[in-house]
């Protein structure tokens, strides 16, 4: 299967092309080894959530779902989880699939994927070590090869190139989730009282807005649909858990020693008598779905259509 090509001259107004190709680029994911280095460690992160909260598995679950109830995970099916993390929506895809094929840039993730297609029981889940950005899915013979082609929450896809890349590695469909909106009163009140800032957004709906904007202007029929969450859980008073919680409050060029520690003293000065903090969040989810195989030219995109 030949890499899909795009004239995007083609479509009546090539500004808002570059727009939401803009819109994509906004927060690209690192591939330097510090991002590498920074994967590995969410992995021991989620590794210790994992143990804390064993039962806490609903996004995977939300996922299955919605998936066998749009008939994507059916026997025969093969499937590719991009930015697969520690495993969890693999090894839950596996006993309704012929094969998934996990794909992450860290190695402490794949590691924790194995053991969970263990712990599942599982044996048609498969991992590879890789740098998505950098794949070459025509050169290993990945084109084509999946019937659907998923991806949550990573940053892998999060380019117009990532976006065609993914759709070149299916021959059916594409399913991506990502963050729409949060609200987490612990991370503003650690950024305004510990760093002493003004706490930004997290996500404000951005790659959602983008994603399906580019696959409607491309030809294509995404769907889209909504998981929202309210949640709590206690986090350790540690200097781990304040490094980890820098991560998502601070560029990596402002994260420091002094930072960490400040947030650190934060912790614990917030903590409860069991050494914990209370994070409440809620979460709105966004999915988009389509179909690779059904690609329409838009009325009024034609060529030359978009000139004044």
């Amino acid at each position: 299967m030949a890499r899909r090509e795009y004239d995007l001259t083609s479509l009546q107004n090539r500004r808002d092309m570059a727009h939401f190709i803009a819109l994509t680029e906004d927060r690209t994911s690192e591939t330097s080894p510090q991002s590498r280095a920074r994967w590995d460690r969410r992995a021991e992160d989620w590794e210790r959530k994992r143990l804390r909260e064993p039962g806490d598995n609903w996004r995977v679950e939300q996922a299955v779902a919605f998936l066998q109830n749009r008939g994507l995970l059916e026997p025969g099916m093969d499937v590719a989880d991009i930015g697969c993390g520690p495993g969890r929506f693999a090894a839950a895809f596996a006993p309704f699939v012929r094969q998934v094929t996990g794909f992450d840039l860290s190695e402490r993730m794949v590691a924790y994927g194995v053991d969970q297609a263990r712990r599942e029981g599982v044996d048609n889940v498969f991992f590879r070590v890789c740098d998505f950005q950098s794949l070459d899915v025509a050169g290993e013979g990945l084109a084509g090869a999946f019937d659907l082609v998923f991806s949550s929450l990573t940053p892998a896809v999060r380019s117009l190139e990532g976006l065609e890349k993914m759709m070149t590695m299916s021959r059916a469909y594409c399913c991506h989730i990502t963050h729409l909106s949060g609200e987490e009163p612990l991370l503003r009140r650690a950024m305004e009282e510990a760093l002493g800032r003004s706490p930004q957004p997290r996500w404000n709906g951005r790659w959602f807005y983008a994603l399906f904007n580019l696959l409607f202007l491309l030809g294509y029929d995404p769907e889209v649909s909504y998981d929202r969450r309210v949640r709590e859980r206690r986090l350790p008073a540690s200097r781990d858990q304040a490094a980890l919680l820098l991560e998502q409050l601070l560029p990596l060029a402002e994260r420091g020693k002094k930072e960490t520690e400040a947030l650190y003293r934060w912790l614990q000065e917030n903590a409860e008598e069991d050494g914990t903090v209370l994070q409440h969040s809620e979460t709105c989810y966004g999915r988009v779905v389509w179909d690779v195989r059904l690609r329409t030219e838009r009325p009024g995109y034609g060529a030359g259509a978009w000139e004044e």
